[in-house]
C-alpha cells in the first residue's frame, strides 16, 4: 500500500493518482524518514534538532522537503503518514 493510499481516508480523499506506486519509504531519505517519525512523536523542529544534534534550520529544511515530496501541507499529515507506515 502506498503512503497516499494509507493517508487518503484520513484526509477525506482517494489520494493523488499521478503519484508513482513505489513504496512510500522510497520517497524519503533515511534521514527524512527519521525526522518524519520524530514529528509523529510530537517533537518540535527545535527539539528534533537537539535530539539529532543538528541546527534547527537544518530540520526546517528537512521538514519542508518532506512536505514537498509527499505533497502535504502540514506537520499533522506527516505525523499521520508516519503513523500509518508503522502499522
Amino acid at each position: 500500500m502506498t503512503l497516499d493510499a494509507a493517508v487518503a481516508p484520513a484526509l477525506g480523499g482517494e489520494g493523488r493518482s499521478e503519484r508513482p506506486s513505489a513504496p512510500a519509504g522510497s520517497l524519503l531519505t533515511k534521514r527524512e524518514n527519521e525526522i518524519a517519525n520524530l514529528v509523529a512523536e510530537g517533537l518540535s523542529n527545535r527539539a528534533i534538532a537537539e535530539f539529532l544534534v543538528l541546527f534547527p534550520r537544518t530540520i526546517d529544511g528537512h521538514v519542508e522537503r518532506i512536505l514537498t515530496k509527499l505533497d502535504f501541507t502540514s506537520r499533522t499529515q506527516i505525523a499521520s503518514g508516519a503513523a500509518s507506515q508503522k502499522r
